[in-house]
C-alpha cells in the first residue's frame, strides 16, 4: 500500500449520551411540540417504558431527571402518576449533543433558515390535513397569550421563553404538515440551533406583539396557498427575528442571495 502524508484532519469531541438522557429527550419533545401539555398525566411506568422500548430502571432514571428540572412530578396513590408540571425545558434535556457551533457562526443557521424555511411553508400549504392547522392556531395563541401578560410591561426571561416556546411549536407544525419525517428531523435539529438566539431577539424587539402578528401572518399565508404570500410571510418572520438579533447582538449577519438562474461553476485555478 502506497504510503501518503498524515491527514490534516481534526476530529471532534464525542459526546456520549446516557440511556436515561435519550428518555428524557423523547418526553420533553412530546411536551416542546404541545402533544402532551401541563397538568396531563403520562401513561403509566410499564406503559411508557413499553411506548418508548427501554427497561423500566432507565425509564426510572429518565423521570429523576426531569422531576429534578421541574418537567414532570410523580405523585404515589391510586389517583396518582407522572405529570406534566412545567413546558420550560433546561438546555441540558434540550435533546442529543449536536457538534459544537461558535456564537459567530451563528451566521450559517440564519442562512440555512432563508434557503429552508420557505420551501418548507409551501409544502405544508400543499399537504396540511385541518389537525395540522389546528396545531399552527393554537401555537398562536399561545403566543397571544404571552403577549397579553406583557402588554405594555417589559418581558421577563420567562415571558421571552414563552415567545420562544410558541414560535417551536409553530415552525414544528408547519414541519409535519408536509408529511415528511425527514424534514421534521431537520426543523427540530434548526430550531434547536436558534434557541438562544431567539431568546434574546425577542427581548431586543421594540414590540413582542410584532413576532405574535407574523405568526399570524404565516398562518394565514399557508391557509391561503398562495406561494407569492407564503414567501413574504416568512420573509417577514425570519427578517424580525434576524433585525432583532442584530440589535441584541450588536453585529449584522451575512447575507448571501442565491440566484434564480443557473449557478456558474468556479473558475479553475491555474
Amino acid at each position: 500500500m502506497k504510503r501518503i502524508q498524515p491527514t490534516r484532519f481534526v476530529f471532534q469531541p464525542v459526546q456520549l449520551v446516557r440511556p436515561c438522557e435519550v428518555v428524557a429527550y423523547r418526553i420533553t419533545e412530546a411536551i416542546r411540540s404541545g402533544d402532551v401539555k401541563i397538568g396531563e398525566r403520562l401513561p403509566s411506568e410499564q406503559s411508557l417504558s413499553a411506548q418508548l422500548g427501554v427497561s423500566r430502571p432507565t425509564l426510572r432514571e429518565a423521570l429523576k431527571l426531569l422531576v429534578q428540572a421541574g418537567v414532570v412530578e410523580v405523585l404515589p396513590g391510586s389517583s396518582g402518576g407522572i405529570f406534566v408540571t412545567s413546558e420550560r425545558i433546561p438546555p441540558e434535556l434540550g435533546g442529543f449533543p449536536l457538534p459544537e457551533l461558535p456564537l459567530q457562526d451563528i451566521d450559517s443557521v440564519m442562512e440555512a433558515r432563508r434557503l429552508f424555511e420557505p420551501h418548507v411553508a409551501r409544502l405544508a400549504a400543499m399537504y396540511a390535513t385541518p389537525s395540522d392547522f389546528e396545531r399552527m392556531r393554537e401555537a398562536v395563541s399561545l403566543s397571544e397569550e404571552t403577549c397579553k401578560k406583557f402588554k405594555n410591561k417589559k418581558i421577563s426571561e420567562e415571558g421571552a421563553q414563552g415567545m420562544t416556546l410558541a414560535s417551536t411549536r409553530f415552525n414544528i407544525a408547519v414541519a409535519r404538515a408536509t408529511q415528511n419525517e425527514m424534514i421534521v428531523q431537520m426543523m427540530e435539529v434548526m430550531l434547536r440551533r436558534m434557541e438562544m438566539v431567539r431568546t434574546m431577539a425577542v427581548h431586543a424587539l421594540p414590540d413582542i406583539g410584532l413576532s405574535t402578528q407574523t405568526l399570524r401572518d404565516s398562518l394565514l399565508a399557508i391557509e391561503s396557498g398562495d406561494p407569492v404570500q407564503i414567501d413574504a410571510a416568512t420573509a417577514s418572520r425570519i427578517g424580525l427575528l434576524e433585525s432583532a438579533w442584530e440589535k441584541a447582538a450588536g453585529k449584522r449577519l451575512r447575507r448571501r442571495t442565491v440566484s434564480r438562474g443557473a449557478i456558474a461553476a468556479p473558475r479553475r485555478s491555474h
